[in-house]
């Protein structure tokens, strides 16, 4: 395949360009050095939060995209979905049907298992896994199945990449008995935008992504919540939620105001992560605030 793309965004820049405000651009903070990049210089969404050819499966001598090609197709149904939900309010529902609510779990566990970071997780499952369990086998032409040669294509990288994918799949199949509500929030415009390269919140360290509880920042003033809301969603509780998105980054945290992370280093010296996951899902299961 010619001109194959490379370029593979683990947050796609449709999804990027949602935390960007009026400018277009953002500002990349690395949390491991603890500075913005270039003293706080604007980049363009496409920048960053990619990886080089992560979706790339050569065979032999030939490269394939078709699975950032799978990726994308979801993609572009997202960003026209969450642009309308941007582009809405409460009074209409955010425009978004009983149907549609559904579509966006998926995206949430595709985005999950594309990152960089959870590739070990994937790791882990396939060694504890047998692909008959996956709905997957490899078998010979008499029909028998060949358990050496799946532990081999289990072990092959290639077959990793796939694997994300599929596994995304696998979670609305594991989930489908699941009945947890989903709700949308917004938070007011004049709240910085951030965004980081994890940024789905789970109260757990090891969760269950088609059966737990999360919060999803779909935009900077749209929230995507999996839980049985009880209550309101008061204007703090977004600063809660951008201090957890900041505070389990993995390496870049993108922000349209530098100070806004010094106000979340100061929230977080007084409450850690845990604490904070905690106090989020507390208020929003049984309105305890």
């Amino acid at each position: 395949m010619n001109n194959i793309s490379w370029r593979h965004h683990y947050l796609p820049i449709f999804y990027l360009k949602g935390f960007t405000k009026q400018s277009g651009f953002l500002k990349i903070f690395n949390v491991q050095e603890k500075r913005f990049l270039k003293n706080g210089k604007e980049f363009s969404p496409e920048s960053f939060f990619f990886e080089k050819n992560a979706n790339t499966v050569i065979f032999g001598d030939k490269k394939n995209d078709y699975i950032e090609s799978s990726y994308s197709d979801f993609d572009n149904e997202m960003a026209t979905l969450i642009k309308r939900i941007t582009n809405s309010d409460y009074t209409t529902n955010y425009n978004v049907t009983e149907e549609e609510m559904p579509r966006i779990n998926h995206f949430v566990s595709l985005m999950y298992w594309r990152l960089p970071h959870r590739t070990n997780d994937l790791k882990e499952i396939l060694q504890n896994t047998d692909l008959g369990s996956l709905g997957l086998k490899i078998v010979n032409k008499s029909g028998e199945r060949q358990k050496v040669t799946e532990e081999e294509f289990k072990n092959n990288p290639e077959f990793m990449k796939g694997f994300k994918y599929y596994n995304s799949l696998m979670d609305s199949i594991r989930g489908v008995n699941c009945t947890t509500p989903y709700s949308i929030v917004q938070n007011h415009e004049n709240f910085p935008f951030l965004c980081s390269d994890n940024p789905v919140v789970f109260q757990s360290e090891n969760p269950k992504v088609y059966q737990d509880d999360y919060l999803f920042p779909l935009s900077g003033n749209r929230l995507f919540i999996k839980a049985n809301r009880t209550s309101d969603f008061p204007p703090y509780l977004r600063m809660l939620v951008d201090a957890v998105v900041y505070k389990q980054a993995q390496k870049y945290v993108s922000c349209t105001d530098e100070s806004y992370l010094e106000q979340l280093d100061t929230l977080l010296e007084k409450q850690n992560i845990e604490e904070l996951k905690a106090e989020i899902f507390k208020i929003i299961r049984y309105n305890a605030i």
